[in-house]
């Protein structure tokens, strides 16, 4: 396959693609180096891609021009337009000619504003990791302008972004997960020290106080953990249950 930059250069591009979120960086970083990459294949005029959530409903966009990234914009505006189509389908659509009527049919407004831009063809390219369509990326260019090895290469982009933003799903998941358990161990943390503390205090089993606890936060409408913690960083002659006075 021909490739349309030095090979060391493609490589570098599809490395960043694929490749572990920078600190601070976001989808819609990775949809800019994508866009970008994808405009230098020969043919290929202008740019964009949507990045899509679980629904399909389209959640960042970018371009890799002004025009571009306004195109993006109206098919979202319009709800119209190859790349949403791409997304619900997960299939690619390829120069497809903005000049027939079958394009004024299907995106009437969509296809004029194609037009007005000066393209004649857009091929919609699907974001696919392990069967989850993450989104799309559109090349705007004219029609028979892309050759089948650009498309191929254009799929290869489209193909490392698209293991570049489940990687980056997969890092996110790992993070909820591990702040919820980090959130899930704090709290059991809190309830076993205040278990431990009104058992001292009222001379009762832990099993006791525990039930002491579980049966105020509910006659009261209140947090297990917080009632735990009221308990454990509060004075024990006041509170809910204060030490008894010998």
């Amino acid at each position: 396959m021909a490739l349309p930059v030095h090979e060391h250069q493609a490589a570098e591009a599809l490395l960043a693609l694929t490749a572990a979120p920078h600190h601070g960086e976001d989808d819609g970083d990775l949809l800019r180096r994508l866009a970008c990459s994808a405009a230098h294949v020969p043919g290929v005029e202008a740019a964009g891609c949507i990045r899509a959530d679980s629904a399909g409903r389209p959640r960042h966009l970018a371009g890799s021009d002004e025009v571009a990234v306004q195109l993006e914009r109206g098919q979202v505006e319009l709800q119209e337009g190859p790349c949403l189509d791409t997304v619900r389908c997960g299939r690619p659509l390829a120069d497809l000619p903005m000049l027939r009527a079958h394009s004024s049919v299907r995106w009437p407004r969509f296809t004029r504003r194609v037009l007005d831009a000066g393209f004649t063809a857009v091929t919609a390219l699907p974001l696919i990791c392990q069967d989850r369509v993450l989104g799309a990326l559109v090349l705007y260019h004219q029609h028979g302008a892309l050759r089948p090895e650009d498309v191929r290469w254009s799929r290869l982009l489209a193909d490392a972004a698209a293991v570049g933003l489940g990687h980056r799903d997969v890092l996110r998941e790992a993070h909820c997960r591990s702040e919820q358990l980090q959130t899930a161990l704090n709290s059991r943390v809190v309830i076993e020290q205040a278990k431990g503390m009104l058992a001292e205090r009222l001379s009762c089993t832990v099993a006791d106080a525990f039930e002491l606890i579980r049966r105020h936060a509910r006659t009261h409408r209140t947090k297990i953990t917080d009632l735990s913690a009221e308990i454990v960083n509060g004075p024990a002659t006041t509170g809910p249950f204060p030490r008894p006075p010998r």
